[in-house]
């Protein structure tokens, strides 16, 4: 009896111990949050860039409850500074479907472009939005008429 009250606590103090060393995770985005992100270009041609166009990206389907939400958030304003860095901002819209979205940049110049991806080019944490509204569609019935 004892050796199991022993293993018990044991297993007990291991599980706090891995639960406590993962931390938590970000907090989740709501609609109306604003998100921001600073991305600084480096190499021969940073200094060419002259806008950048940038959004978030949901990676799957919206869940079926919120039919018909939107899945990707685009940049609300992007301000360029004179040493190669952009700022980012994003407002979280009213209709944006539950889940991890991805950041995605476009970097432009006059001679060219280049596009970025979260996971690929750069890695960042996704951004986890959480929407309270729900729509799912109801059923129909369509008959011809005579």
């Amino acid at each position: 009896m004892a050796n199991r009250v022993f293993k018990f606590l044991i297993i007990g103090l291991l599980s706090s111990a891995l639960t406590q060393a993962q931390g938590p995770g970000p907090l989740p985005r709501h609609p109306g949050d604003v998100i921001k992100y600073e991305i600084k270009f480096d190499g021969p041609n940073a200094d060419k860039i002259k806008s950048v166009n940038a959004g978030l990206n949901l990676r799957t389907s919206p869940p079926k409850d919120q039919v018909g939400f939107g899945t990707n958030i685009p940049d609300n304003g992007v301000s360029p500074s004179p040493s190669k860095t952009f700022e980012l901002i994003f407002k979280v819209p009213e209709n944006a479907a539950n889940g991890d979205y991805y950041l995605y940049v476009s970097a432009i110049a006059d001679e060219g472009s280049g596009n970025y991806n979260d996971g690929q080019e750069f890695n960042t944490p996704p951004i986890r939005i959480e929407n309270p509204k729900t729509f799912t569609p109801p059923g129909i019935t369509v008959k011809p008429l005579p």
